[in-house]
C-alpha cells in the first residue's frame, strides 16, 4: 500500500508541478491560432534541430562505456547506448527514475553491479554539472544584462529582502543543539538496526561498489575522447535548441550568443524534476526569448512543439531501445543454451 502510494507521489506530483507552469506559461495563448502557427513553423529547421536530439543520448552511452572499464566491465556499446535510451524515456514517464532504470538494465545484461553502475553515473553527473557550470558562466558574463532581467526583474525588492535577511536573528543555540542531537540519534538508530537485521553487510557492499564506480572518473584510460564525448553531449543540446530557432523569422533573429544564454537558463530550469522538463523549461524559452524581443505569439507556439516533437522522439527512441535490448539478450541467452 505505501509502495503505491509512493509511486503514485512520485508521478502525480511531478505532472502537477507541470500542469501549473505551463498554465502560467500559455494562459495569454489563443489556441485558437495554434493551427495557423503550425503552418508558419519551418519544419526543415525543426527536423534539423531535432536531428541532435538522437545524437545528445548516443555520446552519453559512448562516454558512460569509457566510465565501465577502469572498473573491469567490458561493455558493449550497443548496451551502453541503448540503455541510455531507455532511461531517457523512463525519465519522462517518472522523472528522476531513469538512473535506476539503466543501472538495473546493466545489471541485469551486462551483469555490472547496480551500485558500481550508479557510482559511475554519479561521476557522469559530476561532469556535467562542471560542464554546465561552465556554460551558465559563459553565458551570464557575455549576456548579463539578459540574465538580471530574467533572475532579479526588481532590484528594489532584492535589496529589501537582503537588508530583512540581514536583520533577521540567528538561531538559539540550543535549537543549534537539538538539531545535532536528533541527527546522532537518528545515525545510531540506524546502526544498530542494521546491525541487528544483518543488512550491514550488504549495506558495506553497496557503498564501496559505489565508491569503487564513482572512482572510475579518476582511471578513464582514453580521455581526449571521454572529453570529446562530453562536449558532445552539451553541444548537441545547445544545437538541438539553437537551431529550432530558424522555425520562425523572429526567433531566427535570436543571434547565438543569446541562444546559448536561452540553452543555460532553460538547462537549470531542467532541474525542476518534471516531464523532460515540461513546463520550467517552456517557461524559461519563452521569458529569454521576451527579453530578446521576440513576441509571446511567436515564443509560445515555437517552445511548444519543439518540446513536444523532443519528448516523443525521446519515448519512440526509448521504446525501441528497449525492445532491441530484449531481442538482443534473448538471442544470446538462447545462442548460450544451444552451445551447451
Amino acid at each position: 500500500m505505501k509502495r503505491s502510494v509512493s509511486v503514485s507521489l512520485k508521478i502525480a506530483l511531478p505532472l502537477l508541478i507541470s500542469a501549473i507552469v505551463l498554465y502560467f506559461t500559455y494562459r495569454d495563448y489563443d489556441f485558437a491560432m495554434f493551427r495557423t502557427d503550425m503552418k508558419r513553423i519551418n519544419w526543415l529547421w525543426l527536423a534539423a534541430a531535432l536531428s541532435f536530439s538522437a545524437l545528445g543520448p548516443l555520446f552519453r552511452g559512448l562516454r558512460w562505456n569509457l566510465l565501465l572499464e577502469p572498473i573491469g566491465y567490458d561493455v558493449p556499446k550497443k548496451d551502453t547506448i541503448l540503455t541510455v535510451f531507455t532511461g531517457y524515456a523512463a525519465n519522462i514517464i517518472v522523472p528522476r527514475v531513469g538512473e535506476i532504470c539503466r543501472c538495473g538494465m546493466l545489471e541485469q545484461n551486462a551483469k555490472v553491479p547496480f551500485s558500481k553502475g550508479l557510482g559511475t553515473l554519479v561521476a557522469e553527473r559530476v561532469v556535467d554539472a562542471v560542464l554546465l557550470g561552465l556554460i551558465v558562466l559563459g553565458s551570464i558574463l557575455a549576456q548579463l544584462g539578459q540574465f538580471r532581467l530574467l533572475l532579479t526583474p526588481d532590484a528594489e525588492t532584492a535589496v529589501t529582502d537582503t537588508a530583512a535577511t540581514a536583520a533577521a536573528p540567528p538561531y538559539e543555540t540550543a535549537t543549534f543543539w537539538y538539531w545535532t542531537a536528533g541527527i546522532i540519534a537518528f545515525i545510531a538508530i540506524c546502526l544498530i538496526l542494521s546491525v541487528r537485521l544483518h543488512v550491514w553487510d550488504k549495506l558495506k557492499g553497496f557503498v564501496l561498489g559505489f565508491w569503487e564506480g564513482f572512482l572510475s572518473l579518476k582511471q578513464i584510460r582514453r580521455l581526449p575522447l571521454f572529453l570529446i564525448y562530453s562536449s558532445g553531449i552539451w553541444i548537441c543540446y545547445y544545437f538541438e535548441l539553437y537551431l529550432a530557432f530558424y522555425c520562425l523569422p523572429t526567433t531566427a533573429a535570436v543571434g547565438p550568443v543569446a541562444g546559448l544564454a536561452c540553452f543555460a537558463a532553460s538547462s537549470i530550469a531542467v532541474l525542476v524534476p518534471t516531464p523532460n522538463g515540461a513546463g520550467p523549461w517552456n517557461l524559461a524559452i519563452v521569458r529569454m526569448l521576451g527579453i530578446y524581443g521576440v513576441p509571446e505569439s511567436d515564443a509560445q507556439p515555437m517552445s511548444f512543439v519543439l518540446h513536444f516533437c523532443q519528448t516523443m522522439i525521446y519515448l519512440l527512441c526509448g521504446f525501441i531501445a528497449w525492445v532491441a535490448l530484449k531481442f538482443i539478450h534473448r538471442s544470446a541467452k538462447a545462442s548460450a543454451k544451444t552451445d551447451k
